[in-house]
């Protein structure tokens, strides 16, 4: 052959190598990467699809209408869209043997979308890292429409998203709208900015201003370890003129996820932090400092460790205030140990401590703590918890410890108070002694007085056997009046009182005997209370030795506000009714007068008479509301009955004449 034909035949076989490579390549290289994705995906658990694949020779791979989609029960976890994906490939790594090489040059992703709500199942199969490692591109541009990240109880969203960056050169990220939703939390950044760097499978993200003073100096995902399934993160924030620092890391050694995380706060201040992120509720104080620790899978958090300690100090949220808040705990092992928690108000402190085991014994976990109080403004102290500062005063100090260990509980504390107030009711000594031993509870002495005035009670409670417990009381005071004390239908009570109760029951109902001797009448009643009513099987009040009456009725505590007693003997009612206004409670009196009643109800604020005489005979009257000025209705107890005296014996009856003879 001349040489004149040689460059020709080249040139022709070349032309056939390029029209071999237009032509078959393509299609090739299209069915190959589908069912390579296809493949992936199944291993992940997860459902693939896409409207077209385009693999031109020598330009970039390209995926029209992405869709990616969790698979199995949680196929709502995750969700993946993609209107456009271009990947420029990197044909040295394809032919090349290392397995630390990227098979992608290049990645751009118009129009995504990704949702994800909730946490993955913990039967998620696993995902092939390596693979997913190799996809790291040289430089990217992701523009994403909507971004959102869902939990029960919280929302994370970004809109209108783009983020770029190559090697060797800065890139930007640009949102137009971040949305954070939990509770007491609600917040929204608009138009956010930041610059962005890709080196060595690392992207650090940094002056993001998202408010004044609230600036993440940087953000660092870090990719080195992917292959191994190992993402880490570092985060720094400047906040309101704190610092606070964050490192986050997850890895799958084997079939669990285990995430790492560690971070520290101080100098933080809780108002401007608050106003910052749109609480809902108004706080004060400071963060002074704080850190804490995770190790382990939050789906399975009774087998990982966690450890937090952070001090408050001039806190303040609602009307709780405090002026050291510190606490200290950590858990390992299924237990949690509380080293410390430790508030100060003023004059008043109290410090908590000890330790638990949970696990699969829920009802019976073994238990140990000690607490130590000093408390000179009880007032102060019980607004902390919510309690309303008026109704509380005084000073109380308490001492003791509890331990609880295979069913059994032993224990003790001591409460002592001296110029109370509890509820509004002035007490001037408190003293209690509560022991713990085997299963059982008892309290020895609980004495409430306030001058020859006093309240005593004692009882047990038996925790092993359906939590049963027994309960008697006794009291005495001089005058009711002092105490301001009110009942819902007798009205304002007065003059001296004494009375005893006892009492035994468990967790599904109590029976209790009451009795009682006032100025004007004495009393004695016997009631059972269950979850859902309380029934008065006898309730007999006495005005003399011939005036008495009983009652009996059930209270149905769905709708406690409505229920009727009914009388063993006869009561007549004396007035005022509907036509004389309002009613001011009851008043039982000795009588003979008035309207024969058997049945008393109440509605609300509206008390029926049902009258036995005549039958179906019914009178109502509205009680008085706080302010109102009323005359109570009178109840009139008639006076029993005296029985006759016994007859003499009668003399034999006299045999009748007999009849006339005819």
């Amino acid at each position: 052959m001349s040489l004149r034909k040689k460059p020709l035949l080249a040139l022709g076989f070349v032309l056939l190598a390029l029209v071999f490579l237009s032509f078959v390549v393509p299609p090739l290289m299209e069915h190959s990467i589908a069912a390579w994705l296809r493949y992936e995906a199944r291993r992940s658990g997860l459902v693939l699809g896409f409207s077209e694949i385009r693999a031109p020779l020598f330009r970039p791979v390209e995926i029209r209408e992405l869709k990616i989609v969790g698979a199995g029960l949680d196929a709502d976890h995750f969700e993946f869209d993609a209107g456009r994906v271009e990947a420029g490939l990197s044909f040295a790594a394809f032919f090349g043997r290392s397995e630390k090489s990227h098979l992608l040059s290049s990645l751009r992703v118009e129009h995504a979308k990704f949702f994800a709500r909730g946490r993955a199942p913990l039967s998620a199969a696993p995902i092939d890292w390596t693979a997913l490692a190799r996809l790291l591109p040289e430089r990217f541009e992701i523009f994403a429409d909507q971004l959102r990240l869902e939990q029960p109880f919280s929302l994370l969203a970004f809109q209108d998203t783009k983020v770029s960056a190559s090697k060797g050169n800065s890139g930007i990220l640009s949102i137009g709208a971040v949305e954070m939703r939990a509770p007491f939390l609600e917040k929204r950044f608009a138009h956010v900015r930041g610059v962005t760097r890709w080196q060595d499978d690392r992207l650090s993200i940094g002056s993001v201003n998202l408010l004044e003073g609230f600036t993440i100096d940087s953000l660092v995902i870090d990719l080195t370890s992917l292959r191994a399934g190992r993402v880490g993160t570092d985060l720094g924030v400047s906040v309101l003129g704190g610092k606070m620092r964050a490192n986050i890391a997850t890895e799958r050694p084997g079939k669990t996820r285990l995430w790492e995380a560690a971070g520290t706060a101080s100098g933080i201040s809780l108002p401007q932090l608050a106003s910052a992120l749109g609480l809902t509720v108004p706080v004060q104080g400071m963060v002074h400092a704080s850190k804490f620790t995770f190790r382990g899978d939050p789906r399975d958090f009774l087998n990982a460790t966690a450890s937090i300690w952070t001090e408050l100090t001039g806190f303040s949220w609602r009307e709780r205030n405090a002026d050291i808040i510190m606490l200290g705990a950590n858990f390992y092992g299924h237990t949690v140990q509380l080293q410390q928690l430790f508030i100060k108000q003023q004059s008043n402190e109290l410090t908590l401590s000890g330790e638990t085991a949970i696990g699969s014994e829920w009802l019976n976990p073994d238990f140990r703590g000690d607490i130590s109080a000093s408390i000179n403004d009880l007032g102060q102290f019980a607004e902390l918890f919510g309690a309303s500062p008026e109704a509380f005063a005084g000073k109380v100090a308490a001492r003791g410890r509890m331990h609880a260990h295979e069913r059994t509980v032993d224990g003790d504390l001591a409460l002592t108070g001296d110029a109370l107030k509890i509820f509004r009711l002035p007490v001037d000594s408190l003293t209690a002694r509560i022991g713990l031993e085997s299963g059982r509870a008892h309290v020895d002495q609980l004495e409430l007085k306030r001058g020859e005035d006093f309240l005593r009670a004692q009882g047990k409670i038996d925790l092993a056997q359906k939590k049963s417990f027994t309960l008697s009381a006794e009291s005495w005071c001089r005058e009711l009046g002092d105490y301001a004390l009110e009942m819902p239908i007798i009205g304002a009570l007065s003059g001296t009182l004494s009375a005893k109760l006892t009492g035994a029951g468990d967790e599904n109902s109590f029976s209790s005997t009451v009795s009682g001797q006032t100025d004007l009448f004495s009393f004695s009643a016997q009631t059972n209370w269950r979850s859902d009513a309380i029934t008065v099987n006898s309730l007999k009040i006495k005005l003399s030795d011939t005036a008495e009456a009983e009652l009996k009725g059930i209270i149905n505590l769905a709708n406690p506000k409505r229920f009727a007693i009914f009388s063993a003997s006869e009561l007549r009612c004396d007035g005022p009714f509907a036509d004389h206004g309002c009613a001011h409670g009851i008043d039982l009196r000795e009588g003979e007068v008035g309207f024969a009643v058997s049945e008393i109800s109440f509605d609300g604020r509206v008390l029926g008479l049902i009258g036995s005489s005549p039958p179906g005979g019914a009178l109502s009257v509205k009680l008085c509301d706080e302010g109102e000025s009323g005359q109570p209705v009178r109840i009139n107890i008639p006076k029993r009955p005296e029985p006759p005296p016994p007859s003499s014996a009668a003399p034999a009856p006299l045999p009748s004449p007999a009849p006339p003879p005819p």
